[in-house]
């Protein structure tokens, strides 16, 4: 549950997942959110076996990395907003059971890059472990071993969740609203990228 209940709010990512389902199909898009669930699998690691060091230097440098983060966010946005999807959608309309290895890679880093520039998501572990009592400071290294691998279970479902309903009004989906909803994930990327940017510069002191 701790797993869901990190990976499902809606932020970047998940607006790439729902894009890339619909362009491309299931796996594409729930591939794009294994990235995210390893990134938030990362975090969790290092809350969970409190990583002092580690800990301490994405939030210490969590302005920095919310910035570089939002940067990111930022021209990925633009670049979507000013690509035209429908002929690379009808492509994958044919070819729906193929694609590229390299490009798989990529939306795994990205998504994976994306969830590690947020400094708020290292905090929703802390606070998500703590309300829930999972894990103390005595907590055994097995069973906290278990409740990682809980937690990024429970992420896996959430992306495989996502892309499955998305996928179900896919091919309810033509040309005209491909070319809309390339231009709302663009916006919404770079709203996201602003926000973090703004979040980690004028409220840090709050995070």
């Amino acid at each position: 549950m701790i797993g869901f209940l990190a990976a499902c709010p809606i932020g970047a990512v998940a607006v790439l997942c729902v894009q890339k389902t619909i362009q491309k199909g299931f796996w594409q898009g729930f591939l794009m959110g294994i990235g995210s669930a390893f990134g938030d699998f990362f975090y969790a690691l290092v809350t969970g076996f409190s990583l002092s060091f580690i800990s301490n230097f994405f939030v210490s440098h969590r302005v920095l990395i919310g910035i570089i983060g939002g940067i990111l966010m930022l021209g990925l946005g633009s670049n979507i907003f000013s690509k035209n999807p429908v002929k690379q959608w009808k492509e994958n309309k044919k070819m729906s059971n193929s694609f590229s290895k390299l490009k798989v890679l990529g939306d795994f880093a990205t998504s994976f890059g994306l969830t590690i520039s947020n400094p708020l998501t290292i905090l929703s572990f802390g606070v998500l472990f703590t309300a829930s009592g999972a894990i103390s400071s005595e907590t055994p290294p097995l069973e906290t071993s278990f409740l990682l691998l809980g937690v990024i279970i429970g992420a896996v479902v959430w992306w495989a969740f996502l892309a499955f309903v998305v996928n179900i009004f896919r091919e309810k989906i033509g040309p005209r609203h491909i070319m809309w909803i390339n231009k709302i994930t663009g916006v919404c990327v770079m709203l996201f990228g602003t926000s973090v940017i703004i979040m980690v510069l004028f409220f840090n002191d709050k995070l």
